[in-house]
């Protein structure tokens, strides 16, 4: 059976520009009750260092900017989440974590871009905080646990110190890695042309994240993606997104090289050697059309076909709560899956899991 798991970063545009309410609580308002019009779970991402900076008193002055309580706007939403039934798992951006609110914008700490810039202890710290705070927000559904992480700009690298902060910390499972996925510049690096698969779940080597091994601490659900030529990424909807966050990219793009002391070259210079090339495409809501979401699920399924039809197949969909365009392309694929595709179901990222590790306990394999 394919679990389809619509999860969602909940979280600001690039450089804390934007308004919590207009980027993240209103479409992921949007995205509960699509999902909730079709019997489907939703699992939020949530930055938790972007919300302790909006809570942290410093930054008082950020509620009196926007006109009101945005860490409060956000708890009551993922409270109100969970109690429906959907998921919140674990999202961390690092530079927010001494963030501090300037009117009238935010001044972030580029030095820590990635989780594994902060020492071994502080990484260990920092997560165990936000899975804690993650299970007393949603402690109203007792089956609730925050088992699952995501890392800031997908960069878990070096992954050895990555997963082992992620076992200290009780965190059972990460859905960074998309197969394919390539980028060393300025602060941001991962390398996951070698992983073990665009679509099926592995328990990850303590020593690199892209490698199987029979059982491990930490389990992989990776983002479902496609290798594409890269002139099938040049469609109004992706374009019309790049544009729209161009300057906040840039700002992110120099504040990161500064920090770092690394040159950077323009993402559209990377992109464009890309475009007769082949270049990962993930299952996104956000950067895909109706018709490009059924087409990637059919050939992921297809993909998958000879494999034991018992053995659950996640097919991890992402998306960002700042990029939603429209709720009407999710809207259409989750009917056209309910009335059509009785091989696919709806799970949130949790549900998966524990259905995956029940059917490896049971005796079968994990590869």
């Amino acid at each position: 059976m394919f679990h389809l798991i619509i999860s969602c970063d909940y979280e600001l545009p690039a450089g804390g520009h934007g308004d919590v309410r207009r980027h993240m609580v209103t479409p992921t308002g949007e995205l509960l009750s699509t999902c909730e019009s079709v019997g489907a779970k939703l699992t939020i991402m949530v930055d938790i260092a972007e919300l302790w900076a909006f809570e942290n008193p410093v930054n008082a002055g950020y509620a009196t900017y926007l006109g009101y309580d945005p860490g409060c706007a956000i708890r009551q939403q993922l409270h109100s989440a969970v109690i429906r039934g959907h998921d919140v798992q674990l999202h961390l951006h690092p530079q927010w974590l001494n963030a501090v609110w300037f009117p009238p914008k935010w001044q972030l700490d580029y030095s820590h871009y990635r989780l594994t810039d902060l020492s071994q202890a502080d990484m260990i710290d920092v997560l165990r905080r936000g899975r804690c705070d993650l299970d007393d927000l949603a402690s109203a559904n007792e089956e609730y646990e925050c088992i699952g992480f995501r890392a800031g700009n997908w960069s878990t690298a070096p992954s050895a110190r990555f997963l082992s902060a992620l076992e200290a910390a009780g965190i059972r499972s990460d859905t960074s890695v998309f197969k394919w996925g390539f980028i060393e510049h300025g602060a941001a690096a991962f390398d996951y042309r070698t992983a073990h698969s665009n679509v099926l779940p592995w328990f990850a080597d303590p020593s690199d994240i892209n490698r199987s091994v029979p059982t491990s601490a930490v389990f992989e659900v990776p983002i479902a993606t496609e290798y594409v030529r890269g002139f099938r990424l040049l469609t109004v909807r992706r374009l019309t997104l790049a544009l729209s966050t161009m300057r906040q990219d840039r700002e992110v793009a120099r504040a990161t090289s500064r920090s770092s002391g690394a040159q950077t070259s323009s993402g559209w210079a990377r992109k464009a050697k890309n475009i007769i090339g082949f270049y990962p495409r993930k299952l996104d809501f956000c950067k895909l059309s109706a018709k490009g979401m059924l087409s990637a699920i059919k050939s992921l399924t297809q993909q998958c076909g000879t494999l034991d039809r018992g053995r659950p197949i996640p097919l991890m969909m992402i998306g960002h709560s700042k990029d939603l365009p429209s709720v009407a392309a999710l809207g259409k694929v989750l009917n056209v899956l309910r009335d059509r595709h009785k091989d696919v179901c709806f799970s949130s990222y949790r549900e998966f899991v524990s259905s995956y590790l029940l059917y490896t306990t049971n005796g079968k394999s994990s590869s």
